[in-house]
């Protein structure tokens, strides 16, 4: 929802020559905020058409309809797959790839194995008929044509963007589950993660809970999060009973969004674990809220967030214990790492990633 938000922003010029033809789900249209203009069509997509399987018929039919009779030249798809017949109707097109976990960690992915099954089909199908490719990073790209050799000439890195506006270093008081923690008065470690099990929460937990045994007055630990899996939810659930400090371990479902830049801006550490991320948004958000991180060493985090966070292993619960400790301990330190978060997102903004991803399809276009 962020990247279609905020590329949409971009794309859609209403004082252009160009025709812009947008398709979306009717309960998206609000969050979109598209404007209304004689170039702008919009066409809304029923409800029935949500669940995948119908949404992966609906585009391989009725959308191919769409286009055709429109005669639309480019068709920009940000979510992974596309209509495989467009190849033979001289169509171009311009696929996104916002995941590499399907290929590089394929156990990792929750949910019914046929329809992933599916979902895997069309994708690699998309990327390998797709003119163009973007992907958020050059470790996204390096990860992907690693798996398909034969799409590197067509595949482009442009860097995804960052709200300076929104995430901004903020005060005020929020109180949290029941006044079990007050985001002003509390002192705590922050992590925003959906609990999908290469996000390594239970050893991010469990790193947690041995620096509390180090340290007994440490700050509380808050984790913001959504239930992507159900059994590993149970499984993060289950290891937070049976720590020692399970009363300052603060687990939060899908909090008010609103709320996010200024529970960044109280926390002491920024703490993300995962270990196969094409971009990571909430290390950069943090940065722009004042807060020192730590994060995964893993996939694309490093390229990322160069010298502006400390890393760990997200696999070793010791290791992410002496990185807290490291950094949480050292004042000298954290004000650098502050200092240099804000230096680092100066690098990443949606205008930037609008107009390359605009150019791209132009190019597409003429090619």
């Amino acid at each position: 929802l962020t990247y279609n938000t905020n590329i949409l922003k971009g794309l859609l010029d209403e004082n252009d020559n160009n025709e812009y033809y947008v398709f979306t789900n009717e309960e998206l249209i609000g969050s979109y905020a598209i404007p209304i203009s004689n170039n702008i069509h919009l066409t809304t997509i029923s409800e029935k058409y949500s669940r995948m399987i119908p949404r992966y018929i609906w585009m391989q039919t009725i959308l191919l309809i769409y286009i055709l009779r429109r005669k639309i030249d480019v068709l920009f798809s940000p979510m992974n797959i596309m209509p495989i017949l467009l190849k033979f109707f001289n169509i171009r097109s311009v696929l996104v790839i916002h995941s590499n976990l399907p290929w590089l960690y394929p156990k990792d992915v929750p949910g019914n194995k046929l329809k992933l099954l599916i979902q895997k089909l069309f994708t690699n199908l998309s990327i390998k008929i797709s003119d163009k490719i973007i992907v958020d990073s050059k470790t996204a790209k390096k990860e992907l044509t690693r798996i398909f050799p034969t799409i590197i000439d067509k595949t482009i890195d442009i860097y995804l963007g960052l709200d300076k506006n929104r995430f901004i270093k903020k005060k005020g008081s929020v109180e949290l589950l029941n006044n079990k923690i007050d985001i002003n008065k509390d002192k705590y470690f922050l992590s925003i993660s959906g609990a999908w099990r290469y996000h390594c929460l239970k050893e991010l937990i469990i790193a947690y809970d041995n620096f509390r045994h180090e340290y007994k007055k440490g700050p509380k630990f808050l984790l913001i999060t959504k239930n992507t899996d159900q059994q590993y939810f149970n499984e993060l659930n289950e290891v937070i009973t049976t720590r020692n400090f399970s009363e300052d371990i603060i687990l939060i479902e899908d909090i008010d969004s609103d709320l996010i830049p200024l529970i960044y801006s109280n926390a002491d550490l920024y703490i993300f674990s995962s270990y196969c991320e094409v971009f990571g948004f909430t290390n950069l958000e943090a940065m722009s809220c004042g807060v020192p991180v730590l994060t995964s060493n893993k996939s694309a985090m490093p390229e990322i967030c160069g010298e502006a966070a400390l890393y760990f292993n997200p696999n070793e619960p010791a290791d992410i214990t002496n990185k807290i400790v490291n950094l949480y301990l050292n004042k000298k330190l954290r004000s650098k790492m502050i200092m240099r978060g804000y230096k680092r997102i100066s690098k990443y903004s949606w205008q930037n990633t609008c107009a390359q991803t605009k150019f791209q399809i132009l190019r597409s276009h003429n090619n």
